[in-house]
């Protein structure tokens, strides 16, 4: 492994811990929310909602996707076409907050959970609209994840409690935050998941309280120097465990086992636990364009606008809205953006801080050869990807041991998409092996 040190993200005038957002009189929630998955919209223009009512329901034939909820309660204005916090278009539920509150200011009581069966808590993820964040670019229904590794095998649970993004400092945070609540999201998920064990990945600074086995389930914790890049990713992570649990079953830690974050630990310790449906995200604000930086917890459909103006409003009009960390994240394209599940930070940059975005011609420098932690040829690859040069069997099938680090494309001078047509690449090899055909 080749790591890469990087610089962090600033940390301007940070709230202490995290803040709750103020609630915003408008909310869009959007319908789609995991990867490949479209919801059908359960209501329409006029109709009154609670807060946490199921209003669209997943179109995927796979088991168990997520169920969107009402983030407020309110009457829905109308079902418009918005851009999604990923900066693509897509069709989303306009609701004009109103009426009384189902949980806000509500004591919600703990349940049992010990008591439940792993198919009613999978349900209730499912039920309650749990995604899993482990990975940002491919958000999925946590309750589907866990039903396709439920077989003869048992499989590990791993949670990493720090951002793979070292820009982004949500799970960090968090994990310093609501540890007790993590933790019992992990037991909540072990048992769904009939786990064999259970792996805490964090940061080696972190002081975590001693973790002891509960319910047969061994617990164990791997520290990571996190300050390095990339150590967030799936492969670097079980050379982590590898290399420092050598005993069953953590020393059979595989591609195959469940991999998960803290903030989606977090919302499985309120779904299950107090039954609350996921209508709030921690999102991580930050960047040279606003004057204070923090953790706000927000209502889903929230707008990227008024999250700056919760920190205190535009110093200046940002050049670009990124959602989900510089290293791996995307363009909002719009201010008006809203959050969704998957999101979990926005920094606002000023033009000074917005590279160069046209592409030039490839210079041949191997920066993107040098950077990469899997020692590929991202260039060749490009080229091929791209209609160039026809690259030789060996280099395209290489493609699949990439991570979508993104160094690639952060140290390229062209700035030429390398990673995306490296990950184009991925897919179609990954596809082959499973025996599936490219119409």
């Amino acid at each position: 492994m080749k790591i890469i040190p990087v610089v962090y993200a600033q940390k301007r005038r940070l709230f202490k811990g995290a803040v709750n957002g103020f609630l915003p009189r408008i909310v869009t929630v959007p319908l789609v929310q995991e990867k490949g998955c479209r919801c059908r919209c359960l209501v329409k223009k006029g109709d009154i909602v609670r807060e946490g009512e199921v209003i669209a329901v997943p179109d995927s034939g796979s088991a168990h996707p997520a169920k969107i909820h009402s983030s407020v309660p309110g009457t829905v204005e109308d079902i418009v076409l918005c851009m999604g916090p990923d900066g693509r278009q897509e069709k989303a539920v306009k609701i004009k907050m109103g009426g009384s509150f189902s949980y806000l200011g509500k004591k919600q009581h703990a349940a049992d959970w010990t008591l439940l069966s792993a198919g009613t808590i999978i349900q209730e993820l499912a039920d309650r609209g749990v995604i899993n964040t482990f990975n940002t670019v491919e958000p999925v229904s946590l309750a589907s994840e866990i039903e396709s590794r439920k077989d003869k095998k048992k499989r590990l649970l791993v949670v990493r409690l720090y951002d793979e993004d070292p820009s982004r400092v949500t799970d960090s945070q968090l994990s310093s935050l609501y540890t007790d609540d993590i933790y019992a999201g992990a037991l909540i998920t072990a048992r769904a998941l009939d786990a064999a064990g259970i792996v805490f990945v964090c940061d080696a600074k972190s002081d975590l309280p001693r973790m002891t086995s509960e319910g047969g389930i061994p617990v164990e914790a791997v520290k990571v120097n996190i300050t390095e890049y990339p150590a967030g990713f799936q492969k670097e992570i079980r050379k982590f465990i590898k290399k420092n649990l050598n005993a069953p079953p953590f020393s059979s830690v595989s591609a195959g086992d469940l991999y998960t974050d803290a903030s989606t630990m977090v919302d499985v310790c309120d779904v299950v636990k107090y039954g609350i449906p996921v209508i709030e995200k921690f999102v991580y604000v930050s960047g040279d364009c606003v004057p204070a930086s923090g953790l706000l917890k927000v209502r889903i459909g929230t707008s990227m606008r008024f999250l700056a103006q919760q920190c205190g409003g535009f110093t200046e009009l940002p050049a670009a809205v990124i959602v989900n960390g510089l290293m791996r994240g995307c363009s909002a394209g719009s201010l008006d953006a809203p959050v969704a599940k998957y999101v979990k930070s926005v920094s606002f940059l000023p033009q000074s801080k917005v590279m160069d975005q046209r592409q030039y011609s490839c210079i041949q420098c191997g920066l993107c050869r040098t950077v990469c932690p899997r020692k590929l040829t991202p260039d060749v690859l490009y080229r091929h990807a791209s209609g160039g040069m026809e690259a030789d069997a060996e280099y395209v099938r290489s493609a699949k041991f990439c991570s979508c680090c993104g160094l690639c494309n952060f140290v390229c001078p062209a700035r030429l998409p390398i990673s995306q047509a490296v990950k184009l690449l991925k897919t179609q090899e990954v596809s082959k092996e499973a025996g599936y055909v490219q119409q």
